[in-house]
């Protein structure tokens, strides 16, 4: 088994990269030549608040990450939302519409039945139509640690056997969509009053999952709801069962590799919601007002009063509209000025 320990993502960019080509070895899988690490990668993220991607040789995409960010937290699964910030999510769609093992239903809308989730817009679910036993597992999170502090069975499933393992007829699931995220496991620190997380993935590919996206989605997570339960930010933890690249990355797994850039800066932002009901709220309004700007409904820059939420906000308003905004996270003003016509 591997096991590392890195400040932050830029730190983990270039030390994972770097044993992927010392250890990957060599395979066929579905068509594809990838190079896989032989045994299980577990690495810790000292600062889960630093994962900008800084590191050039990444080439990263600082919108997606933020827009699945609001994905997930509301449930979604289509790919009207989604697939405006990255056209290329739809290869990976059965049907062209839904991302049918999209971790947003899984999140906040589990419901363990054979059909696939279908939800585009949280608002238009009738409430009295809902399977009766759905679980927003964000809940259930927030109210094991009210039950117990030093809980151990705050756990999130991704995987839905009902919908994942088998067809109507009993055959084995075709997809092009198969949930690598298995669980999160959310503990309080035994010995400090900080909120750690740790994440099991079955599978989990270097390029397009760790570094694009998972490793922010999932500390963002942990951040707001270290928040909600009133803990500081811990410590991130990350199981990979199988950890590879394929092979048309390998020139620019050599260059990040080779990369001299390591600085792992966090931030922390003031937050005003200290609940799942007040972080929802926050959320919806996040959830109208993206609509309004990529609807091109409204080009206004919305006050959240919260520093969390106003700067999550104007990474949609800067792919939007063109236009400049100042981020509290000065960092995020430097990322964002590829998307600006001006400044």
């Amino acid at each position: 088994m591997y096991t590392a320990e890195y400040e932050g993502i830029n730190s983990f960019l270039v030390g994972a990269s770097s044993l992927l080509l010392k250890e990957g070895v060599k395979r066929k899988t579905r068509d594809k030549v990838c190079f896989e690490l032989p045994e299980p990668f577990m690495f810790k993220i000292a600062n889960p608040t630093a994962r900008l991607v800084l590191v050039e040789e990444r080439n990263w995409n600082p919108i997606l990450p933020f827009a699945e960010s609001l994905w997930l937290a509301m449930g979604r699964n289509d790919l009207e939302f989604v697939g405006h910030y990255l056209k290329k999510m739809k290869d990976f769609s059965d049907d062209g519409f839904y991302m049918r093992g999209g971790y947003g239903p899984r999140l906040r809308k589990y419901n363990g039945v054979n059909d696939d989730y279908k939800i585009r817009n949280p608002f238009d679910v009738d409430i009295s139509q809902l399977n009766k036993s759905e679980v927003d597992q964000f809940n259930y999170i927030t109210n094991n640690f009210k039950k117990d502090k030093n809980t151990r069975q705050a756990i999130i499933n991704i995987g839905d056997p009902p919908k994942d393992c088998f067809d109507k007829d009993g055959c084995l699931k075709i997809t092009r969509d198969f949930p690598c995220t298995r669980l999160l496991h959310f503990q309080k620190h035994p010995q400090k009053n900080s909120l750690n997380l740790t994440v099991y993935m079955r599978s989990n590919d270097f390029m397009w999952g760790a570094s694009a996206v998972n490793i922010f989605n999932f500390t963002f997570i942990q951040e707001y709801f270290a928040q909600i339960l009133n803990l500081e930010i811990g410590e991130y933890y990350h199981i990979a069962n199988n950890f590879h690249y394929y092979e048309e990355f390998g020139k620019q797994i050599h260059e990040i590799s080779n990369s001299s850039y390591s600085n792992d800066t966090g931030f922390n932002y003031a937050k005003s919601f200290n609940s799942l009901e007040e972080f929802d709220a926050k959320l919806y309004q996040l959830h109208r007002e993206e609509e309004k700007l990529r609807t091109k409904k409204c080009e206004e820059i919305i006050d959240f009063e919260d520093d969390f939420f106003n700067d999550w906000f104007k990474t949609f308003y800067c792919f939007n509209t063109k236009k400049r905004a100042i981020f509290k996270n000065p960092i995020l003003t430097q990322l964002f000025k590829k998307y600006c016509n001006h400044g």
